[in-house]
């Protein structure tokens, strides 16, 4: 019984690390395309105002960018614990009660992501299918930015679970009165400034 608890242990951090490790890589990702998106916004403003040219590309060269960004570097944002939270009412909650509520929160955010990810997966292979391309010059399947909305979705489902199993650890260790104590300044060591 311990040696299969000790793998299971084994297997488990492995799995986070490997999550962690996409969620990192998804945001070098974003910020490469931060760097693209802020070329093609100034070339576009360049084309259009400095050498009076019709600019056809760039808003939707942007819009796909941005789609990007968003769905590539949503799983980082959940890994570093930065996503907007409201605290009004949770500074006024213990340590313990503050825990369970962003383990709740967390369980329904992969419910929602796991929607998402499944949909956008079946309008990403409809796509794919059927040949849908975008009806400007630029002409990109459409398959491929429902693809990144899909694996976004799903990458916040595997952070999500890899955040449970922190936030599990962190409940049991502020069950314990001296957890209680250690832990009054706010959640586990992943606190927000």
């Amino acid at each position: 019984d311990g040696r299969l608890k000790m793998g299971t242990e084994k297997l488990m951090d492995a799995f986070q690390r490997g999550i962690n490790r996409l969620s990192l890589i998804g945001e070098i990702m974003a910020e490469i395309a931060v760097c693209v998106l802020a070329v093609v916004v100034i070339t576009g403003v360049m084309l259009t105002y400095v050498f009076k040219s019709r600019d056809v590309f760039s808003v939707e060269v942007s819009t796909y960018l941005l789609v990007f960004i968003c769905f590539s570097s949503v799983a980082y944002v959940l890994r570093e614990n930065r996503h907007v939270v409201v605290d009004a009412l949770l500074t006024f909650l213990s340590p313990k009660v503050r825990l369970r509520l962003e383990l709740i929160a967390m369980i329904l955010t992969i419910g929602f992501c796991s929607i998402l990810a499944w949909k956008a997966a079946e309008v990403t292979l409809l796509n794919y299918q059927r040949g849908f391309r975008s009806a400007s010059l630029v002409t990109l399947p459409l398959w491929i930015p429902y693809l990144v909305i899909a694996l976004g979705a799903f990458g916040v489902v595997l952070q999500g679970i890899v955040r449970i199993r922190e936030l599990a650890g962190g409940v049991k260790s502020v069950s314990s009165p001296e957890g209680e104590e250690a832990h009054k300044g706010g959640l586990i060591e992943n606190d927000r400034p």
